[in-house]
């Protein structure tokens, strides 16, 4: 424990202060503005050069931060992409109990088509799952750490519209999920003929057709 302390105080040294510090007492904790900025590269250099061409060492030099912060941080290169790839922002889990049930699952759509094609996550994600493939235990902590709040927020959709008397009773909203993801995988990385609307509206009318309840 000792050692990672002193570790982590030399980052922050070398990049200019504590991490938990305000620049000039005012705005964003400094260590924020830093992961923003390594983040902001990591994008930047996947999308111009693949997985493969990533570095720990080549975003601290860009990001302008140090590299013992790159592994205090992230430790590796396939966490740092992880994090860049997955943990784009979602629609609160709570965000559906405002709407009506087709505008909530439209949003759910929505979200899932804009992160699967956002052009880094496009490029990173081949490393991944070349990475995935040999590891299991890491599919089990994207699960946990990513997809699981997603997967919850779709559950309770589901479940709501079941209440509602509009989702068929026999509706599973984990399978759903699944079923979302590979159907936006296989539009943005295959069959690529669709625009952002006209995938996310194709989705939606098609998957809410199959799991309404018909009068």
């Amino acid at each position: 424990m000792g050692s990672r302390q002193t570790a982590a105080a030399r980052a922050d040294r070398a990049a200019g202060g504590d991490a938990q510090s305000l620049e000039g007492g005012r705005g964003r904790p400094r260590d924020a503005q830093r992961r923003e900025a390594v983040i902001g590269v990591t994008r930047e250099l996947l999308i111009a050069a693949g997985y493969d061409d990533v570095t720990l060492s080549e975003v601290a030099r860009r990001a302008g931060v140090s590299r013992p912060y790159m592994y205090d941080n992230w430790g590796t290169k396939f966490a740092l992409v992880e994090e860049v790839i997955f943990g784009a922002a979602y629609p609160d889990p709570k965000f559906n109990e405002r709407m009506a049930f087709a505008d909530a699952f439209a949003e759910l759509i929505t979200a899932m088509v804009r992160i699967q094609s956002d052009p880094a996550y496009l490029a990173g994600l081949p490393g991944l799952a070349a990475e995935l493939y040999k590891r299991p235990d890491l599919v089990a902590e994207i699960e946990q750490k990513y997809i699981a709040p997603i997967r919850s927020t779709y559950v309770d959709l589901i479940d709501r519209g079941k209440a509602q008397g509009i989702v068929r009773a026999d509706v599973d909203g984990s399978a759903l999920l699944d079923t979302v993801r590979g159907a936006v995988m296989l539009h943005t990385v295959i069959n690529t003929a669709l625009d952002e609307s006209a995938l996310i509206e194709h989705l939606r009318s098609i998957i809410l057709r199959g799991i309404i309840i018909r009068d």
